[in-house]
């Protein structure tokens, strides 16, 4: 059972209950009350407490959590539930079904000017309909509940018709008076993401690991898309659906998932889940469903080790591996520094091994070489469209020895999958380099 610590008003205590109740079997909620800043250090003494009694802290908001973290060191996992735009703009919406109207001059807190009128006209709210004035009384200092209903009824004073607020307390006070507020609320799916990342971060520090993946995916256009002028009219569409299947798959795993860019996306899981989860790395779905359903290639790269720092350095040295390949495919850096792949992505509609795969699980039989490593040498000579590679060449792009390369070479040259073709006389110095050409 899992013992989720979560601080905020009675109100997100109360929704956060009920989202356990209705999403998770094996959690248990731990409140603590904390609704505005007049109580600020008792607040952090019952924090400090309940940090004992729980094994991760959620703050229901970005401000109690700076709040109190200036105050307290924490020693559980914690994490805060952020809002976006999209949330902004869905209180806006509820508010103006109770006003009957859209207001021409709101007072907003948590996000800044150009923020909120990019958000307005997303939604066909043109520019300078509508009076922004936003209330900015500095996160995480003393005072700052107070401070930020001040600067509301003060522009509420000076025309807001409208006040949207982050903060609970605010809210009822602003209405209490007789002030029109709307709360800004987070998403149902922000308070289970965040608490299994919780969950996770917890099971990562108590658990035997068995080791740690962090997966990279960058998504690019497909080349027939990459040079058609402007971007295709399917962009946001198609990097909505992409940002949903990764959550899926990410979801699948148990894992922490953060999206870098519109491009770019990090999930950091447990090595053992994600091996279960695609074959032992022979069939990433992920890849398969961005490549069916969107007009994007996914560049996969996989790093695993003991900590996260190590699964960091073997992810960053997957995708250095990749520069030079296009195209969809995955390459993975396993904790000892083997690199495996590229891996292509596996079709729905010929799940079972394809003519290269299998060609090159006999040679694998007949030569002694790892399936993983002619898959390597396979994959290079598909991206780099030759089959003609010096020892150095090879073993620069394979992040070996130039010894070891000589090694795989020597069991590939007998049966014929590997041949001398002939010096490489473009230098003119040093003895010339053997050219050797593959016949996978």
């Amino acid at each position: 059972m899992f013992r989720l610590g979560v601080v905020g008003h009675r109100d997100t205590l109360q929704v956060v209950e009920g989202i356990v109740q209705e999403y998770f079997d094996d959690v248990a909620v731990v409140p603590e009350e904390f609704g505005n800043d007049d109580d600020i250090v008792d607040a952090v003494q019952r924090i400090s407490h309940l940090q004992t009694r729980c094994d991760g802290i959620l703050y229901s908001r970005k401000d109690p959590y700076l709040l109190v973290t200036s105050r307290l060191h924490h020693n559980v996992p914690v994490r805060y539930v952020e809002v976006d735009s999209s949330d902004l703009l869905i209180s806006l919406l509820a508010a103006m079904v109770q006003l009957g109207s859209v207001p021409d001059s709101i007072s907003v807190d948590s996000f800044d000017a150009p923020t909120v009128a990019a958000a307005l006209g997303s939604v066909g709210i043109s520019d300078g309909s509508v009076a922004i004035r936003c209330v900015s009384p500095g996160q995480g200092g003393d005072g700052f509940v107070k401070a930020t209903l001040q600067q509301h009824v003060g522009n509420h004073s000076a025309g807001s018709k409208l006040c949207i607020t982050n903060i609970t307390d605010v809210h009822h006070s602003l209405l209490g008076l007789g002030v029109p507020s709307t709360l800004i609320s987070p998403s149902l799916e922000s308070f289970v993401h965040e608490i299994r990342n919780l969950m996770l971060r917890h099971q990562l520090r108590t658990q035997d690991s068995t080791g740690l993946a962090i997966m990279h995916i960058h998504l690019q256009y497909k080349e027939k898309y990459r040079y058609h002028g402007t971007m295709p009219i399917r962009e946001v569409d198609d990097l909505s659906k992409a940002a949903k299947l990764i959550a899926v798959f990410a979801e699948e795993v148990d894992s922490a998932m953060f999206q870098l860019s519109r491009w770019e996306y990090l999930i950091l899981c447990s090595r053992s889940l994600l091996e279960n989860a695609t074959d032992d790395f022979a069939d990433i779905s992920i890849m398969r469903d961005i490549n069916l359903e969107t007009t994007f290639d996914a560049a996969v790269s996989v790093g695993c080790g003991q900590t996260v720092k190590q699964a960091e350095a073997n992810a960053f040295s997957a995708l250095n591996e990749g520069h030079t390949l296009t195209g969809t495919y995955a390459l993975v850096v396993t904790g000892s520094g083997e690199p495996l792949g590229p891996i292509k992505p596996k079709s729905q509609r010929y799940p079972h091994q394809s003519g290269p795969e299998a060609n090159l699980t006999r040679i694998a039989g007949e030569t002694g070489v790892s399936t993983q490593v002619l898959n390597r040498l396979y994959g290079l000579t598909v991206a780099r469209n030759t089959n003609l590679f010096t020892s150095a060449e090879l073993a620069g792009l394979l992040g070996v020895s130039t010894r070891t390369v000589n090694r795989i070479v020597g069991r590939l040259l007998p049966h014929g999958y590997a041949a001398v073709e002939g010096k490489d006389l473009t230098h003119g110095f040093g003895r010339p380099a053997r050219v050797l050409r593959f016949r996978l």
